[in-house]
């Protein structure tokens, strides 16, 4: 039977694994003027199910953050972060 929460768990927690997959591609920046070209290699990646040659859905789940949880930065007047 269809169970609309368990494929809504799944839907989130692939989003999630494809864009641990991008953040740590991009190595884990921490400058949020890195964050719209993320979002779109994210969004691209679901859609296609590949990034710069990685089959998304079939590859191990790097772990660790995402450009997601607003983890990224402006740097300061110093251009530190």
């Amino acid at each position: 039977m269809f169970d609309a929460h368990s494929n809504l768990r799944m839907s989130t927690a692939l989003v999630a694994k494809v864009a641990r997959i991008v953040t740590k591609w991009y190595g884990r920046p921490t400058n949020q003027e890195v964050l719209p070209q993320m979002i779109d290699d994210t969004t691209y990646a679901w859609r296609t199910g590949v990034f710069e040659a990685t089959r998304v859905f079939h590859a191990e789940d790097p772990g660790g953050p995402t450009f997601i949880g607003g983890n990224l930065r402006k740097p300061d007047s110093h251009g530190r972060q």
